[in-house]
């Protein structure tokens, strides 16, 4: 009986030790369980230099937050109704509450808790500045609404200071983070960290923004051509040297270039790109004076490279492109007779090299292009002269106005000037100094980037 009693209480005297024993233990990872839970957000910034707020915002909130994809957002926002950029509504109090309604309904859908919206602007003192607003799911009044200055060596410290409030109720308590990491991290996660927010220094960094041109991976345009030519020669001599100008005749373009390294984030490679393009009359038909009417084809196509340079915000970068192509232009005029060797037919071969560029302002944006046309074989006119020579440039420039993201409308114009000289002698079929063959297109029609 004495041992019995003995064995009871060294029963009872173990588990009144192991339970608590189980207690500490158990305590750390239901404290770990907590902490690890994560916070669902969306982080959106606009304006220039929005990747640069961006990560401002993200070395002030704690590591337990969950960052939903900013596609994801556009796509959220867009199924609300909000079809363009926030802009400039979104920092007059006054007239922006229909636009964060759509902010918190969108934040709701992701099944997030708030939006961190950072609108980069022009300060009024110089500079710029940056609108930091907080809008949770299903409000249409901002929780945080500031002001910070950027450019200076206290920004981060004033974000953080916007901030605060929120970083604060969602950081992890101390008793956590002694007890269990919050997040597991190799050795040296901290300068991985750093690492990674330094940049696209390598592949893992680098975040393709869609719809964004400059990093698309195609874009394709289609558009209504208006077009003319003007075609005249200089110091005529002799009578069988016919000119010839339309203008107003209507056609259709459509352009496209592929980017097929741009999802890799390989330097240089993600921006070397191929181009294709073809543009064409519609039922075009020339007449001569004394009523002859002559079938008449204008039909242009080609293809090359593009190496593009985009340059600022990764969101709405200027943008450079540097061309060589290879490309057919011909105007060709289908007479018999006389009126066959004297009408000026040309079928253009050519390479082209030359420069482009986009420049956004606000939400629209202009381009600019030129080029030099070197001619490999120019045929009717070009063969009709002694120790003919030809020469070729084209200039131009439009506007793109956004419509939803990654689809603008587009107007643009364009330029071509070929030039002839000629060194004919006296007794030669054709006589003349020279002649100059001039182009103008106008084309208007949307163009997407994806």
């Amino acid at each position: 009986m004495h041992l019995r009693t003995f064995a009871r209480a060294l029963l009872a005297s173990s588990a009144m030790l192991v339970l608590p024993a189980a207690a500490l233990v158990a305590s750390p990872s239901q404290a770990h369980a907590e902490t690890a839970a994560k916070h669902r957000m969306v982080i959106y910034t606009e304006g220039g230099r929005s990747a640069d707020v961006r990560k401002h915002f993200e070395a002030a909130l704690p590591d337990n937050v969950d960052v939903v994809d900013s596609e994801d957002f556009r796509k959220a926002l867009l199924k609300q109704g909000q079809k363009q950029p926030l802009g400039l509504t979104v920092s007059l109090p006054s007239k922006r509450q229909a636009i964060l309604k759509r902010v918190g309904k969108a934040v709701a859908e992701l099944d997030a808790e708030i939006a961190l919206i950072g609108y980069v602007s022009k300060s009024r003192t110089g500079g710029q500045q940056v609108l930091v607003l907080v809008v949770e799911r299903d409000k249409d009044e901002p929780t945080i609404d500031q002001t910070v200055k950027l450019d200076k060596s206290a920004t981060q410290a004033d974000i953080d200071t916007a901030l605060y409030e929120l970083a604060s109720a969602w950081k992890p308590s101390e008793e956590a983070a002694v007890s269990g990491e919050v997040k597991a991290t190799p050795e040296g996660g901290d300068e991985k960290k750093s690492d990674d927010a330094a940049g696209e220094g390598d592949g893992e960094a680098w975040e393709r923004p869609k719809n964004v041109y400059g990093h698309e991976i195609f874009g394709i345009n289609v558009s209504f051509d208006v077009a003319g030519r003007f075609f005249s020669y200089n110091d005529g001599i002799t009578p069988n040297l016919r000119d010839y100008d339309v203008f107003g005749a209507p056609g259709i373009s459509a352009r496209v270039e592929v980017f097929p390294f741009a999802p890799l984030g390989i330097v240089v490679l993600r921006d070397i790109g191929l181009t294709g393009e073809v543009r064409a009359a519609l039922g075009l038909s020339s007449e001569t004076s004394d009523g002859t009417e002559v079938s008449t084809q204008w039909l242009r196509f080609g293809g090359g490279l593009r190496y593009r340079i985009p340059l600022g915000p990764k969101e709405k970068p200027f943008v450079l492109g540097i061309r060589g192509s290879f490309i057919q232009d011909g105007f060709t005029l289908d007479a018999t007779g006389n009126l066959a060797t004297e009408s000026p037919s040309v079928k253009y071969n050519f390479l082209r090299a030359g420069l482009d560029g986009r420049f956004p302002i606000g939400p629209i944006a202009i381009t600019a292009f030129g080029g030099y046309l070197g001619s490999i074989d120019s045929g009717d006119v070009h063969a009709r002269f002694r120790d003919s020579s030809i020469g070729g440039i084209d200039v131009g420039g439009g506007l793109t106005v956004p419509i939803v993201y990654g689809l603008e409308a587009r107007l643009q114009a364009e330029y071509v000037r070929w030039f002839y000289a000629f060194a004919p002698v006296p007794g030669d079929e054709f006589v003349a100094g020279g002649a100059l063959d001039e182009n103008i297109h106008i084309e208007i029609g949307p163009q997407y980037v994806f």
